[in-house]
Formats: structure tokens, sequence, C-alpha cells
């Protein structure tokens, strides 16, 4: 179907850490898949600051704070809470079944 162009599997939803993020390559790109309850989400797993990886971040309420320099993002928007001008990059998300399906923008 046209409407799933551009969707890629991932993971499956029972892979995901509550509350925590579980980093994925897809394609060439490193990501973090984050869950919250039913709500799942995807971010590019690179710093705005600096483009370091974020993966080893601590995870407090939803936010994750980088290991290198202590810039906070929101995980389920992406939203910079240390310097609002810069932002993660979001990719959207659906869960089909138990897949998690992460179409890349670019």
């Amino acid at each position: 179907k046209s409407s799933d162009r551009g969707w890629l599997k991932t993971c499956s939803v029972t892979e995901i850490p509550e509350g925590r993020v579980l980093e994925k390559q897809v394609k060439d790109r490193s990501v973090l898949i984050y869950k919250q309850g039913e709500t799942v989400s995807c971010v590019e797993n690179v710093c705005s600051h600096l483009g370091m990886p974020l993966e080893m971040g601590e995870i407090v309420d939803g936010i994750i704070t980088c290991p290198y320099h202590g810039f906070q993002y929101l995980l389920e928007t992406g939203e910079c809470l240390t310097v609002p001008e810069v932002q993660l990059k979001v990719h959207a998300v659906r869960v089909v079944g138990e897949n998690v399906e992460v179409r890349l923008e670019e």
C-alpha cells in the first residue's frame, strides 16, 4: 500500500524498556525509541549541541540528559529544555500489532 511507503519495522513494543530508550540502527542512522505507557516516540540519537550520542544519558520523567554536556531533551517531542531553539530530530512512529515502525525524516 502506498500509505506504507517509508515505514520501517524497527523493533517490537516489548523490546523497549518502560520509561527508557532503546537504541536502534535504522538504515544508516542511530535512533532512540522511547516508551512511556502507551506512547512510543522516536528521536535521532544525536545531541543537537555537538552531535554526541545520547543513549547513555540519564532519563528522569521522560527527560534525557546528554551524558557529555548536560543538555536536556523531552523524549516525546524532542524539545530541548536547555536551549529551546535547538531540538532533537523527531521521527514519525506507529505501532502495528507488536511492531514499532519508524519513518525517518530527512
